[in-house]
């Protein structure tokens, strides 16, 4: 049995250890906290190259133009559409770590494009209804670029 000398003794020599430990732990778990919560900026971008890895994993609007009967000559505009999404894509980021923040409307905006230059992958789409999607899209890139600028 216990007697009370021992039970104040356990107790005092408990009482700084385990203030001790639960001070380690709470700074040790406070800068695991704040980095998990990432600014939504920080998830945007990821997710608008995740979207863009989408299209150029499969090689881009080129390689569709290169694979179409009959746009192989025109491919070109599928490669300047190429280059024209990965800087939309790289100027939000840009934005992103320098602190700019961009809108949500920007990058709704750049989803919706990036939305429809999957859809033209469409495998059932006849060259001329490709190059009708393309000319539309390519306008509506080069009006949000020169709004990223």
């Amino acid at each position: 049995m216990l007697s009370l000398e021992k039970t104040l003794s356990i107790k005092s020599l408990n009482t700084p250890a385990a203030l001790l430990l639960f001070l380690v732990l709470a700074l040790a778990i406070t800068p695991v906290i704040a980095s998990s919560q990432e600014h939504p900026c920080q998830n945007a971008s990821i997710q608008l190259r995740g979207d863009l890895d989408v299209i150029m994993n499969r090689g881009g609007l080129w390689a569709l133009m290169e694979q179409t009967e009959g746009l192989k000559d025109k491919s070109v505009l599928g490669l300047q559409i190429d280059g024209k999404l990965a800087r939309l894509v790289g100027n939000f980021e840009t934005m992103c770590e320098e602190k700019k923040n961009p809108t949500k409307q920007l990058f709704n905006s750049m989803t919706n494009l990036l939305g429809e230059a999957r859809m033209i992958w469409n495998p059932s789409s006849s060259g001329e209804a490709v190059l009708q999607l393309l000319d539309p899209l390519n306008k509506k890139i080069d009006t949000l670029l020169s709004k990223t600028k």
